[in-house]
């Protein structure tokens, strides 16, 4: 008995080790190359994780404007252009438009899947795929390959450092500026005059380290992390106040809203996008006092350039009546 369980035991350990060393072999060790030629140069990228995504550009309040957070990076190039494998494994999805690769094997679970979008299949379902093979063509029209990382069932950012290889941005973010609204509503208010509740927003972005070619030269691009501090010294927070941070090195699963602020608008072609976040909802001016205020901003992008900002406003509230 003590033998066969030993077998067993050893035959399960053998299981084990040939999944786990396909799993190495199929993905790279701390990067991949880009999945056009040439493999090994940096290509212009116009769209970038977690960045929004609507119908119609504008992130309005309508049914019949779905609204999304773009789950990989789009890298510019002409239609028709050949789209090749990162990592080998099993095309699992091949369709008119995208391919998915899972390595290392054929699964609804597969530990690694990179998803090839906007492209004109090569290559048929259940296809084994080695790295480096061609997958398919950008279709016409597209003028970029979406692709899309998954690992264990989670979307992340194909830009960070152990990503897409080689990638070098120097760039520190932008911030263009703080953004107020009345609370609950769409409309920008002027921040030096202050009043009552209101919502706070900042307008920020990261420029391209490569800029892409027309129409897509003005575009902007989302950082990774938005943090902030500043309006109270202590851990008392106003009734209501809600305190907001940006962190996209997974894909959100929150409504977009809750993230981009009004007057948000993705990158179209000859459109540059206008990326606002929020900062903090409900914030009653009465509890900070007339005069003006500060917060420190701190943007970040995905290979950690950070740009730091203090932004101001001014609070003006109304004097209160005076008595009989």
């Amino acid at each position: 008995m003590h033998a066969v369980f030993a077998s067993r035991f050893r035959f399960a350990l053998a299981v084990l080790a040939a999944t786990v060393g396909a799993l190495l072999a199929t993905q790279p060790a701390w990067s991949y190359p880009w999945p056009i030629r040439p493999f090994d140069n940096q290509h212009a990228v116009r769209g970038t994780f977690d960045d929004p995504r609507s119908l119609r550009g504008l992130i309005d309040i309508t049914l019949d404007n779905p609204l999304s957070f773009h789950s990989g990076v789009d890298i510019q190039a002409p239609d028709g252009t050949r789209v090749y494998a990162i990592a080998s494994g099993i095309a699992t999805e091949p369709n008119r438009a995208a391919v998915a690769v899972s390595s290392p094997f054929l699964s609804p679970f597969a530990p690694l899947v990179f998803g090839y979008w906007h492209i004109i299949p090569a290559v048929t379902r259940g296809q084994y795929v080695s790295a480096g093979q061609l997958l398919g063509y950008v279709r016409p029209g597209a003028d970029h390959v979406h692709l899309a990382e998954r690992r264990f069932g989670v979307y992340v950012d194909p830009l960070r450092r152990g990503g897409l290889s080689p990638y070098v941005d120097d760039t520190a973010p932008v911030v263009r500026g703080l953004v107020a609204y009345r609370c609950g509503k769409k409309d920008a208010l002027d921040t030096q005059a202050l009043s009552g509740c209101v919502d706070l927003a900042v307008d920020a972005y990261d420029p391209p380290p490569i800029t892409p070619q027309a129409p897509w030269s003005a575009v902007v691009l989302s950082p990774v992390r938005i943090t902030w501090s500043g309006l109270f010294g202590s851990s008392w927070r106003p009734a209501g106040f809600q305190v907001r941070t940006v962190d996209f090195r997974r894909l959100l699963t929150v409504p977009l809203r809750d993230v981009y602020a009004p007057g948000t608008r993705q990158n179209c072609a000859h459109a540059v996008g206008d990326y606002r976040y929020w900062l903090a909802r409900g914030l009653d001016t009465n509890a900070l006092g007339d005069g003006q205020h500060a917060i420190s901003v701190s943007v970040t992008d995905a290979r950690g350039n950070v740009r730091d900002a203090g932004l101001r406003f001014t609070v003006a509230n109304a004097p209160e009546p005076a008595g009989p």
